[in-house]
């Protein structure tokens, strides 16, 4: 993979939402926690608007948590994650198996990615509430996910 190029969208979702996840849980500040999930993927994509991007997204889906009532938000976050990896909108199934290309390959840096997936992210939760997003499996876990499994591995710091 090109170390040249940025994380692909849904690639930038994942991570983000895992760094909003964080967040939430423990007590660093959101700059050390964006520090430190841009440095995981170093070797993979270009980091250099990485930590501002993750930084605004998480700014942005806080922002949009604080509005609405949700008991759970972790189990939200993490269904979202779940969808990013497995939908590429609603009823329609991301197809982790290009034939010409790999679906982890980088790309152009969007400048407003941090803005997109912020968008997807509520369109996702307002779905939930129609009960039109798929909400994760219970046995779902991203140890299953074998295309995904560089992202997924950075993500738990392994």
């Amino acid at each position: 993979m090109a170390v040249d190029k940025a994380p692909p969208q849904f690639v930038f979702d994942i991570i983000a939402t895992e760094a909003t996840r964080m967040f939430i849980k423990a007590d660093f500040p959101l700059e050390d926690v964006a520090v430190m999930y841009a440095e995981r993927f170093v070797d993979l994509y270009d980091t250099n608007k990485l930590v501002e991007d993750i930084i605004k997204y998480v700014e942005l889906i806080l922002k949009f948590l604080n509005s609405v009532d949700i008991s759970d938000t972790d189990l939200i976050l993490v269904s979202f994650i779940y969808f990013s990896a497995n939908y590429e909108k609603l009823n329609v199934k991301r197809n982790k198996k290009p034939m010409f290309r790999s679906i982890l390959k980088g790309q152009d840096a969007d400048q407003f990615r941090a803005y997109k997936g912020s968008k997807g992210f509520t369109a996702y939760v307002y779905g939930m509430r129609a009960s039109a997003s798929p909400l994760k499996p219970e046995d779902w876990d991203s140890k299953d996910e074998i295309e995904f499994e560089p992202i997924f591995t950075r993500l738990r710091g392994e």
